[in-house]
């Protein structure tokens, strides 16, 4: 096996933890949504200023099962999400959803995560999308990312409903530990 061969099967593995990450988060967000009821669940304390718990959840499950159905022959696009669904107001729709995603995402394969795929994203308001390369390794990062910010946005509004949040939910890895 040669140097760079086995640095990619390093990689391969490697990249792995980040599939496991994300499957933590959507662990992370089982347990908020199981511990809420519908009312708080669909509540926008804010208003104008961000969603509800509900709204936060479905984006996030949004971009998990647009990665997970992402195809070669098909660009992948976060852009394209449908709102008002049951998700958003249904907590049991979530934890159903989020069952499902988690078992789609144990059943991913390792080796596509070097896979090279097209990404189109629509990143002015003046412009239609953008085709841009990635791999879906690097879309797990992207996800993991976005999720953990949209936890911490959850997170706040937890504290505005006087609801507390997991330890260190909305707190991205690299975050210090709170003292």
């Amino acid at each position: 096996m040669s140097p760079s061969t086995r640095s990619l099967a390093a990689v391969a593995r490697d990249s792995r933890g980040s599939v496991k990450a994300l499957s933590g988060l959507l662990d992370d967000l089982a347990t908020v949504v199981a511990s809420l009821d519908t009312e708080a669940y669909t509540a926008r304390p804010v208003l104008r200023a961000s969603g509800s718990i509900g709204e936060h959840v479905r984006h996030c499950l949004d971009h998990v099962a647009s990665l997970l159905t992402a195809q070669p022959s098909m660009p992948l696009t976060y852009d394209h999400r449908e709102r008002g669904t049951a998700v958003e107001r249904d907590p049991a729709e979530a934890l159903r959803r989020i069952m499902r995603l988690k078992a789609a995402l144990e059943r991913w394969p390792t080796g596509s995560l070097e896979e090279p795929i097209l990404v189109r994203a629509r990143t002015s308001n003046s412009f239609d999308e953008e085709p841009m390369f990635s791999s879906r390794g690097r879309e797990v990062a992207f996800v993991v990312s976005h999720t953990i910010h949209h936890q911490a946005l959850i997170s706040v509004l937890l504290e505005l409903l006087d609801q507390a949040a997991p330890d260190r939910f909305g707190y991205a890895p690299s975050t210090p530990n709170r003292a």
